[in-house]
Parts: structure tokens; C-alpha cells; sequence
């Protein structure tokens, strides 16, 4: 995985995320970079080639302060 800093694109790291890896972006990893999954052609860590499978990805956010049930900046209802 990839992570690129949005206002300074030079600033970057990498990660390795072996099999069944769990990873949480949270502060300055969440707001301030970009996140990818590398392309095959381009999936090596260090000069070990990393073979790309199947992954999963489960998303879960919360809800920014002063928006939620009650609040005034409560967003809509889901569908």
C-alpha cells in the first residue's frame, strides 16, 4: 500500500500489508494523504514482488461533530 501526501506528492510510504492485514486511517494518515492498493505490475516491496490476491475492504466512518441524530447539522435519512 501506498500512502501520498495530498499538498506534497514527494512525501510518500509505503506499507507492506501481509495477508489478512487490518488498517485504520485515522488524523493525519486519513486527511492529509491519498491511499492505494498498488497494480500488480507495480506491487514489490523493497525488490521482493508481492502477488496480488483477493481483498476485502470493509469501510467504516463516523459521523463529523454536530452531525447526527438530534443535531442541528443532522444529515439526511438513508435510503
Amino acid at each position: 500500500m501506498r500512502l501520498v501526501h495530498t499538498q506534497e506528492p514527494g512525501e510518500w510510504l509505503e506499507l507492506l500489508l501481509e495477508p489478512g492485514s487490518l488498517y485504520i486511517l485515522r488524523g493525519s494518515a486519513r486527511y492529509d494523504f491519498s491511499h492505494e492498493i498498488l497494480r500488480d505490475e507495480e506491487s514489490f516491496f523493497g525488490e521482493c514482488r508481492i502477488p496480488r490476491g483477493r481483498r476485502i475492504s470493509v469501510i467504516c466512518r463516523s459521523l463529523p461533530e454536530g452531525m447526527g441524530p438530534g443535531e442541528s447539522g443532522q444529515p439526511p435519512a438513508a435510503c
